[in-house]
């Protein structure tokens, strides 16, 4: 799930790499201003951020928006209740790749007085998840402790990702604050690696082999159930960054 709250954030916080300057705010000097009318401002975006998401593989210090590609997640976790399954699983040190050739296709934003809803389609041909993983798992009375190293591939994944929040001034600018994130992922497909399940390398290949057959129905079922554990991370992360980013500065002024 940790891939889709890093789409979403190079999404809304993309900027230009360079090297730190006094300013703490995202320069616009080499970008076009947007329309103000939002009808037409989606185009403007969408192209905005297709030139920016490349260069912000570095990131950038001065604006807090750390590098993504590969991107690092230190640790995290989540509980999960299927029927007669539940557990938790813990992911540390983990790299995911792939977010340099990440390409929007579509944005649309609406606005009413100080809200804000935007929907974006992006797409990315490969991501790539690599980490260490520990998990408890309880199926009816048998109680599984595996843990060991992953390696997760996706294939052309499409995201529709809908954010909606508020426009507030400050220090004679306007920012957006995040408030409420929807993801709904698509991926063609999916190759999982693992060890760690069982003591017999026959039984973790037996197990893995499951796993990768029927993956849809696996990642259907968890990413609804993690949702209140990635969410919050994910809102926190965005507007930490969207702080920097006064959105006036991409606005045309009103005629």
């Amino acid at each position: 799930m940790q891939y889709i709250a890093l789409v979403t954030i190079c999404l809304l916080t993309s900027a230009p790499y360079a090297a730190p300057v006094a300013s703490k705010y995202l320069s616009d000097e080499d970008l076009a201003k947007c329309p103000k009318d939002a009808g037409q401002a989606g185009e403007c975006i969408k192209i905005i951020m297709n030139e920016l998401i490349p260069r912000m593989r570095l990131g950038d210090p001065e604006l807090n928006i750390d590098p993504y590609d590969p991107l690092v997640i230190n640790r995290l976790s989540f509980q999960y209740t299927v029927g007669p399954i539940s557990g938790k699983v813990s992911v540390r040190h983990v790299k995911i790749y792939g977010f340099g050739e990440h390409k929007v296709d579509k944005v649309n934003v609406k606005v009413n007085g100080d809200k804000v809803k935007v929907r974006v389609v992006s797409n990315m041909p490969t991501m790539n998840l690599l980490g260490e993983y520990k998990s408890e798992l309880n199926v009816n009375s048998l109680q599984l402790k595996p843990k060991g190293i992953f390696n997760l591939t996706l294939f052309d994944v499409e995201l529709r990702v809908i954010t909606s929040g508020d426009i507030y001034t400050k220090d004679d600018h306007q920012y957006l604050l995040v408030n409420d994130i929807e993801v709904k992922p698509k991926i063609r497909d999916l190759i999982a690696k693992a060890d760690g399940f069982f003591a017999d390398p026959e039984l973790d290949e037996i197990a893995v082999n499951i796993a990768n057959t029927y993956w849809r129905d696996i990642y259907g079922i968890i990413l609804p159930e993690t949702r209140q554990s990635w969410a919050p991370i994910l809102l926190r992360l965005i507007n930490q960054a969207m702080l920097h980013v006064p959105i006036d500065h991409f606005i045309q002024p009103s005629q």
